[in-house]
């Protein structure tokens, strides 16, 4: 976060260089509308941004007000994390039965629950404006399937790593309906994985004792809305809707249409929550900040159809420790 003092302090320091949007600061920065967003107010869009701790370089595809801030590189030593545009064709065939798989270059996993059965997996095609990855669920109610990173021993801790994001631009395919969707952090990996969050009506049921995320459910009241969601340490069976923070009042885009999600995880454990680069949700107390977290994009079917999903790109990263 920066006000005018904590300007005039880093340009003594020398942290804050010219009118061409080169900024400094001694560790990671973070997104998001002042007083939270790194340098919110003052770093415009196309401003880079080291963290003197670690040289990472980073830049802003947000805008002054609410900074989004990205890895500019994500070969620098010290990004720990992984991103794929899927310009390799490399997924996973619907015939290859194996539960779990670890890309070679990107680092991506593909695994979850019913991703061995012959009509899951993640095909790429490479379509006008360039590849997507399709992610199929197997026709099973509480079924998914998973992008994440890491494998069953879970990657990132937010006082250690953070902070930490996971990112992704996606559209559903065919109506959104008898399906979830969820994009953040969880505390199990599993290769076989289950839904760690599940809801219906006014209710989300949190599976897992530690996540956080942005959540979709089509058996919500809402159908289409995104919620964020948390559980720190199995604080609660269940969040309302209702509950501080929980409803966004942001709707899942329309089939077709691609939407960015990203959510990112502070070292304190506050989580932030964005869509299309806009922010929409911030917890203060979402995750443990020593608790072992993992980052998934996943899609479940609720009934006995295959789902799918549409994913552009997906990067998840923290900081090396």
């Amino acid at each position: 976060m920066a006000n005018t003092a904590d300007i005039i302090r880093a340009r003594r320091k020398g942290w804050v260089t010219g009118s061409a949007g080169r900024f400094a600061g001694p560790s990671a920065p973070l997104s998001g509308i002042a007083p939270y967003g790194t340098f919110a107010g003052f770093a415009g869009k196309g401003s880079t941004y080291l963290a003197l701790n670690s040289g990472t370089e980073y830049v802003n595809e947000g805008t002054q007000t609410s900074p989004y801030w990205t890895p500019s590189n994500f070969v620098q030593n010290s990004v720990f994390g992984a991103f794929a545009d899927f310009r390799d064709s490399i997924g996973k065939a619907h015939a290859d039965t194996a539960a779990t798989v670890t890309l070679a270059g990107n680092g991506l996993r593909i695994h979850g629950q019913g991703i061995a059965e012959i009509d899951s997996g993640v095909v790429v095609t490479q379509d006008e404006g360039g590849p997507v990855a399709r992610l199929t669920t197997t026709d099973e109610d509480a079924h998914l399937v998973s992008l994440g990173f890491g494998g069953t021993t879970v990657p990132f801790q937010p006082d250690t790593h953070g902070p930490l994001v996971v990112d992704a631009e996606i559209t559903n395919v065919t109506a959104l309906t008898l399906r979830r969707i969820f994009i953040g952090f969880i505390g199990t990996a599993a290769d076989a994985l289950d839904p760690p969050v599940t809801s219906t009506t006014l209710t989300h049921t949190l599976v897992q004792d530690d996540l956080a995320g942005i959540a979709m459910d089509a058996a919500m009241t809402a159908a289409t809305r995104l919620w964020a969601v948390h559980n720190k340490s199995d604080e609660a069976a269940t969040l309302a809707s209702t509950a501080t923070g929980c409803d966004t009042g942001v709707a899942i885009s329309a089939v077709g249409t691609y939407q960015r999600l990203r959510v990112e995880i502070s070292r304190a454990g506050v989580m932030t929550c964005f869509a299309d680069k806009v922010q929409i949700a911030r917890v203060a107390a979402s995750l443990d900040v020593d608790e072992e977290v993992a980052p998934v994009l996943l899609l479940g079917s609720t009934s006995t159809a295959v789902k799918a999903l549409d994913v552009k790109r997906f990067a998840c990263w923290g900081a090396r420790a």
